[in-house]
């Protein structure tokens, strides 16, 4: 048994630097609630992905030439300055608007205005339109969308005067307004730096003539590892960038850093504080081992099932080290007393009850509709489950395997 556990604490340690975190904190949210489906369906356009990146450049042209850069790497689906709001090939497109409006100008720009239509009148343009759609529906298909607008105007044709006027303000209320911005879109000028609105230029240009350049991430830096490889691509070639998805990155950097110093710390207090209270070593590592073997078995259970850690579930390792202890040092006081029938003994049910009590404290959490409680509670399960097994099978091999001390 003691040959078992050393293999898989092997396996442990070996599995160690392949435990995962999951640096996005949305997916401790709830994902089918209305906000979060809202999220996640603007997530999916580049120009609303909340993971961008930032740098600043020091003028616009610097930006133009950082931008093709960034536009070469794997994980970049565009790159956007104060020149992406500058058009390509002005004076081609400026010739064909300039034709376009030539066509269209006059049409646009009626001599008179008439009177609004009257209900007759509409009716009977209705009916007009009816009666001219009928013969070329016998050549369509009859789930075509000219057979529903056919029958729209039949019925419009024979409606109420309510309704008629109802209908012509509907189909009209906009009109205007499109046909200002039609009419507007055929007056295009040529379009620089200096003649951008204001409005827009201060979001990509500072007062000192710092530009602003934006990364915009593909669809494959969706997750954790896309994210973290998104973040390095671009971080070597700007170094100084920031945004969302650097701040994420580093954040999740600093809290597993953080947990990690927290946790050598806790292991090293725990050591301090056995060796005060059972004043042999021997016997604080008698302690310590099965608490060390049921982290690494652990870290297996976490490895090899895919969970990955979070911003939520991190929070329960220390509460790991601390049940870890709890119930190994029972046992060794046991054995310290002379008592060799480990599992058979009082303590090793009230153990075993304890889990059970704790385990569905953790049970309640694991089924938790919220992501972020329920794999808090599912890795305190976990960890449990291994605490309980180190301790009924691994400490009374390990207790048996050495010699008592003296009375």
């Amino acid at each position: 048994m003691l040959a078992v556990f050393g293999l898989l604490a092997l396996l442990g340690i070996v599995l160690l630097s392949h435990i995962g975190f999951d640096a996005d904190p949305l997916h401790t949210k709830n994902p089918h609630t209305e906000a979060m489906q809202t999220l996640y369906d603007l997530g999916d356009s580049p120009l609303t992905n909340p993971f961008t990146i930032d740098i600043l450049a020091p003028n616009a042209e610097a930006a133009q030439g950082l931008a093709e850069k960034l536009r070469k790497l794997a994980l970049v689906s565009d790159v956007l300055s104060i020149n992406s709001f500058v058009p390509a090939e002005q004076q081609q497109k400026l010739s064909m608007i300039a034709d376009a409006a030539t066509l269209m100008g006059p049409s646009l720009v009626p001599t008179d205005t008439p009177p609004p239509p009257t209900i007759e009148e509409i009716r009977a343009a209705a009916e007009k339109a009816h009666q001219k759609l009928g013969p070329a529906l016998t050549k369509l298909p009859s789930d075509h969308v000219l057979a529903a607008i056919d029958a729209d105007l039949g019925k419009l044709a024979a409606a109420s005067d309510a309704v008629v006027i109802a209908a012509d303000r509907a189909l009209t209320r906009f009109l205007p307004a499109e046909l200002d911005r039609l009419r507007a879109s055929l007056e295009a000028e040529p379009v620089s730096l200096q003649t951008l609105p204001p409005d827009l230029t201060r979001d990509w240009l500072l007062p000192d003539g710092r530009a602003r350049v934006q990364v915009l991430p593909k669809p494959e830096a969706g997750n954790t590892k896309g994210l973290a490889q998104f973040v390095t691509e671009v971080a070597a070639v700007a170094p100084d960038a920031g945004g969302a998805a650097v701040t994420i990155e580093a954040t999740s950097a600093t809290i597993v850093g953080a947990f990690r110093s927290a946790a050598i710390a806790a292991v090293i207090s725990i050591a301090v504080i056995l060796f005060i209270a059972l004043r042999r070593l021997l016997d604080m590592s008698l302690v310590l081992a099965p608490l060390l073997l049921s982290s690494l078995m652990t870290v297996i259970v976490i490895v090899l099932s895919g969970l990955l850690l979070n911003y939520a579930n991190i929070i329960a390792l220390p509460l790991l080290l601390g049940v870890g202890v709890s119930f190994n040092i029972y046992f060794v006081m046991n054995w310290r007393a002379g008592q060799t029938s480990m599992l058979g003994s009082a303590t090793a049910r009230a153990i075993l009850f304890s889990a059970l009590t704790t385990g569905t404290a953790f049970g309640s959490l694991a089924l938790s509709a919220h992501p972020g409680t329920a794999s808090m509670g599912t890795l305190l399960l976990i960890s449990l489950g291994c605490t309980l097994v180190a301790s009924l099978a691994f400490i009374p091999a390990l207790l048996s395997a050495v010699p008592g001390p003296r009375r």
